[in-house]
């Protein structure tokens, strides 16, 4: 049997070699925490700073990696899963038109502040859904622009698509003696090349005088 000092040298020995594997594997786990943090806070960043312009492709992009980072079966990750999955489904729906679209955009935007909130309480932001939903910037020439960019991708899917005709205004006048034809009626003949005009007789004969008369008697002999 081991004295109590032997003992405590054993210990001794074994926690002086087992302590830098302790070491190794706490700063391991540190920087695990750490990195699912930093992940968690990019995409809270980036909704944040684009939940005011939603088409934008960061916001997209930080909303569908909602599902990896915030991965967890219970807890405050859980809060966030849950809203993230009401809100998706709230996307996918059809809007309709009219005062129908009015309420699919204000429960969208009801949908949207509460994921954000969950995901600050999560990241232990103290932010209230007031601000979230109303301390956001747009530009009212922002929304002018996209929704004349939605307008003139519209108009140019449905000329293009054939659904839709260019029109065209003549300027100047336009003098028929009756309507003009569709371009179907429209059936012009082929043009053909003219035929060529057998010569006369007279001018065959005055052209071998002329060779005869050019011809030096002789010529061919050396």
């Amino acid at each position: 049997m081991f004295t109590p000092d032997q003992w405590l040298a054993i210990f001794s020995v074994v926690a002086v070699l087992l302590s830098p594997i302790f070491a190794l594997e706490v700063q391991k786990r540190l920087d695990d925490r750490r990195g699912i943090r930093e992940r968690k806070m990019s995409i809270f960043r980036k909704l944040m700073t684009t939940r005011a312009t939603q088409l934008a492709p960061a916001h997209v992009e930080a909303l569908n990696g909602i599902e990896v980072e915030f991965y967890a079966t219970g807890g405050p990750d859980k809060k966030v899963l849950d809203a993230w999955r009401m809100y998706v489904n709230h996307l996918n729906t059809r809007t309709g038109d009219g005062e129908a679209l009015n309420r699919w955009v204000d429960k969208k935007t009801t949908l949207l502040t509460d994921l954000l909130y969950a995901m600050a309480q999560n990241l232990g932001y103290d932010i209230d859904k007031v601000a979230i939903q109303n301390n956001a910037y747009h530009p009212k020439g922002f929304v002018e622009i996209e929704t004349e960019q939605h307008a003139l991708r519209k108009a140019a899917l449905a000329v293009f698509s054939g659904e839709r005709p260019i029109q065209a205004t003549v300027v100047g006048r336009v003098q028929t003696s009756q309507p003009l034809p569709l371009p179907a009626e429209i059936n012009l003949p082929v043009p053909r090349p003219p035929a060529l005009a057998a010569p006369k007789p007279e001018t065959l004969a005055s052209g071998l005088s002329t060779i005869q008369a050019e011809v030096v008697p002789g010529a061919g002999k050396r």
